[in-house]
């Protein structure tokens, strides 16, 4: 039994995205209160058996679509968002590990697959005809109402407004516990693809929600396709990082393969799966055999840009902070490039092959789109061109010994050096740089080459006990050794001064992007970049306030914060007026609302760990 029309699935629609897979069925839900073209209005009720997979499809773009789902025996065990969100930890659940959504007895009953949106509610009720009464729309249609009428044919009792995970509902919760609602951030065609746990009652909506902006002020239809058992799909969120740049789906790098078999703790990272920490080791280890021995990471969600032409030199001169005319080929340099206000667009090294050859790393699609909008602008003969290199890093005291006994030639490799070769084959480029505070280097590889790699490093490693290590103990390893990270010690407002790499800035060459601003900004930065020590093991927060010792008044706050295992302290990263900056201050760092609790620190300098970097030129 269902009260939803079927389209056969062999129907065409060009309003949409093509099928991922083999269809079993599919509906059209339009808004509204009428039948249109015999298909159902407002909401449906449909059944799909365990392993079917629902795709709920935003036809036109910034449209909700509620959706509920029964389990057990009679369809007696509904979806529970508050469950959800309580075993996931997650305000809404994503693709990856914490992805499942529960029933009212704790029991999975769908898992979110693929996820093109990224923005969805599970706090509010799927509206109802209350709301609209008491905005002055009596007699308004409601998803609670049309839920009743669909769902009655099952035994379903009615509600007067049901909870429903609100798919495309764009609601945020403030730092005052509001809950707000904009236009949703759905485009057309964008999808949520859930796969059933268990055989299921769901009823999906197409809010009629037209006074307010919740449908964009115009409903519109919902798509949904119901695809066959047994198939497999990627699991991948949708990012969008420019407006003219199109929709990407988490991928694998050319290492996850090797990764997934030694964990499946894998989080969306910049566009990519990478590993939170391993099984049978966990961060605490893969952390001490970083600072210890070696260890291995995949770094592969770096961009890489080649730049090539008569001009590469003087668009990267123009662009970068750092003066390229003391890089000779074979050598890199870290710098960050810049806005006209100061601004740090990224943070990034440059490699140099030749005057007219270097290529960029660095953390951003739209690096490649800014330096080409320069080079435009100034009339440079080069072209700028993204390319799939993925990349590892083999970190720590011990990398040097694992890695010349496959390369030999990396023994005379200095600091920021690197070099093209071969290793077991494969061809490899190899420089000694790293993100860690320790001796390492990275090795970037055509993807096909991956796999290989990847076993070729485990294996060298084995008799050094080195580990593959993941985000977890990186983050941690790169805080102590002041390393910083976008979104947290910079972005396009930040400059390079404030963040704490103002000796990354050549203020000496004739002209680059930013340089006017970047002069009147030294002088007196608005804040710089200092380390903290926390007395006590609790661990500050990003955003935190910091306040003059005994003061209500704030002088800056926490960008980045860890407990160092090696220096057994909280640590953190910060950004303070520079009346604050000057080593031995002490601060307070406001934690809970920074009214109840403060800790006492102690400012230091940003890295609180090898400060004079000396691991890393050994």
């Amino acid at each position: 039994m269902t009260t939803a029309l079927s389209i056969p699935p062999t129907a065409q629609f060009t309003d949409i995205p093509p099928p991922l897979g083999d269809v079993v069925a599919e509906y059209r839900i339009a808004p509204g209160d009428a039948m249109v073209k015999d298909r159902p209005w407002g909401a449906i009720a449909y059944t799909v058996t365990a392993g079917q997979f629902i795709q709920v499809i935003d036809v036109a773009g910034s449209q909700c679509s509620d959706f509920l789902a029964f389990g057990g025996e009679q369809y007696s065990d509904p979806l529970d968002a508050t469950v959800t969100r309580t075993l996931t930890g997650l305000a809404v659940p994503q693709a990856g590990l914490p992805s499942k959504l529960f029933s009212q007895s704790m029991q999975p009953l769908t898992e979110v697959v693929q996820d093109t949106c990224g923005r969805h509610d599970s706090f509010l009720l799927a509206c109802t005809a209350r709301y609209y009464e008491d905005s002055g729309y009596p007699g308004h249609p409601s998803c609670s109402d049309n839920f009743n009428r669909v769902l009655a044919p099952y035994g379903i009792a009615p509600r007067p407004g049901w909870p429903a995970l609100n798919f495309f509902y764009n609601t945020s919760v403030d730092c005052h516990g509001a809950i707000a609602f904009a236009e949703p951030l759905s485009r057309p065609g964008d999808y949520v693809l859930l796969l059933a746990h268990q055989d299921l009652l769901c009823a999906s909506s197409a809010c009629p929600d037209d006074i307010d902006p919740a449908n964009g002020w115009q409903p519109t239809p919902i798509h949904v396709r119901i695809y066959a058992a047994g198939q497999t799909f990627a699991r991948g969120m949708g990012r969008r990082v420019a407006a003219d740049l199109p929709l990407r789906m988490t991928q694998d790098s050319a290492f996850t393969p090797s990764i997934r078999q030694l964990t499946d703790d894998l989080a969306e990272y910049n566009g990519f799966w990478v590993p939170q920490t391993f099984a049978h080791q966990g961060d605490q280890a893969e952390y001490w055999a970083l600072r210890q021995r070696a260890a291995l990471m995949d770094l592969s969600a770096l961009r890489k840009f080649e730049i090539r032409g008569t001009d590469a030199f003087a668009l990267l001169q123009y662009a970068f902070s750092r003066n390229l005319e003391k890089v000779a080929p074979g050598q890199g340099a870290y710098g960050c490039l810049l806005n006209p206000h100061g601004g740090i667009v990224d943070d990034g090294i440059v490699f140099c092959f030749s005057p007219t050859h270097y290529r960029y790393v660095g953390n951003c699609d739209t690096d490649g789109d800014w330096l080409r909008k320069l080079a435009l602008a100034k009339g440079y003969a080069v072209t700028v061109e993204a390319v799939t290199l993925h990349n590892l890093a083999l970190q720590g005291p011990r990398s040097r010994d694992i890695l010349q006994s496959l390369v030999p030639e990396v023994t005379a490799l200095g600091y920021f050096q690197f070099v093209e070769t071969r290793l077991h084959n494969i061809p490899v480029l190899i420089s000694r740089t790293g993100y860690t505070g320790e001796l390492g280097y990275e090795l970037f590889v055509q993807p096909q080459d991956g796999a290989a790699l990847w076993d070729a490093l485990m294996a060298a490693g084995k008799p050094e006990r080195m580990l593959p290590l993941g985000m977890k103990a990186l983050d941690r390893a790169r805080i102590e050794a002041g390393l910083l990270a976008l979104g947290h010690e910079f972005d396009e407002l930040i400059s390079p001064y404030q963040a704490g790499i103002g000796w990354a800035v050549a203020m000496k060459k004739p002209d680059f992007v930013g340089k006017a601003a970047l002069e009147a900004i030294r002088r007196h930065p608005p804040r710089v970049a200092v380390g903290l020590v926390l007395e006590g093991p609790e661990v500050a927060t990003h955003g935190q306030p910091i306040f003059a010792a005994g003061e209500r008044w704030r002088v800056g706050q926490i960008t980045s914060a860890t407990f160092s295992s090696i220096l057994n302290a909280s640590i953190a990263m910060a950004q303070v007026v520079p009346e604050f900056a000057e080593a031995g201050t002490a601060v307070e760092v406001g934690l809970l609302d920074g009214l109840k609790r403060r800790v006492s620190a102690t400012v230091g300098p940003l890295a609180a760990f090898d400060p004079t970097k000396s691991r890393v030129r050994v």
